[in-house]
């Protein structure tokens, strides 16, 4: 097993949405008894490289792109750990730029793109997040202006997590 640390990027919400992307995160966590974490859209995920590499990168990604909305739309859920419950995001023009120069800039070979904003981490049965679901409900009509790209060491649990480096985009 590697001790490489990974990273990734991350478009994160801010102000009032994002405020309530994180309490909604922290109520369904407490709840299920899940992993805390910040609300984000993950751009690229297991990055490697030097922190400063890295660093460097996603400032000259950042460069190349500009403010713009993401539309959070229906919520899903997969057979996966990170995955385990999410709200969709419009594969606008805009993001899928961003993504396709990033996967160039950081050499990453990465299939199956889709972006979204997880709600919750965590291994549960199918009936029970249909239930959440339920609950919580399906169709989301969320946007938020993304305005920077946050590079986060993701190794470990969420928990450990950690905030490496911020890169604003730039009005145009």
């Amino acid at each position: 097993m590697s001790n490489t640390p990974t990273y990734s990027l991350w478009l994160e919400p801010g102000g009032d949405i994002g405020y309530k992307l994180k309490e909604q995160i922290q109520k369904l966590s407490k709840k299920y008894e899940t992993p805390k974490f910040s609300p984000h859209l993950t751009l690229l995920g297991s990055l490697k490289g030097s922190e400063t590499e890295l660093t460097s990168l996603t400032n000259t990604l950042a460069s190349s792109g500009s403010p713009f909305t993401v539309h959070l739309t229906k919520a899903g859920y997969r057979d996966r750990f990170y995955q385990s419950l999410f709200i969709h995001a419009e594969e606008s023009s805009e993001l899928m730029e961003l993504r396709n120069i990033a996967t160039e800039l950081f050499e990453v070979v990465e299939d199956g793109f889709m972006p979204h904003l997880s709600l919750m981490y965590g291994d549960m049965a199918q009936d029970k997040k249909q239930r959440i679901l339920n609950l919580i409900g399906r169709e989301f009509y969320i946007r938020f202006k993304a305005k920077h790209l946050a590079l986060v060491q993701t190794t470990g649990t969420p928990e450990q997590w950690k905030r490496i480096h911020t890169a604003v985009f730039k009005e145009r």
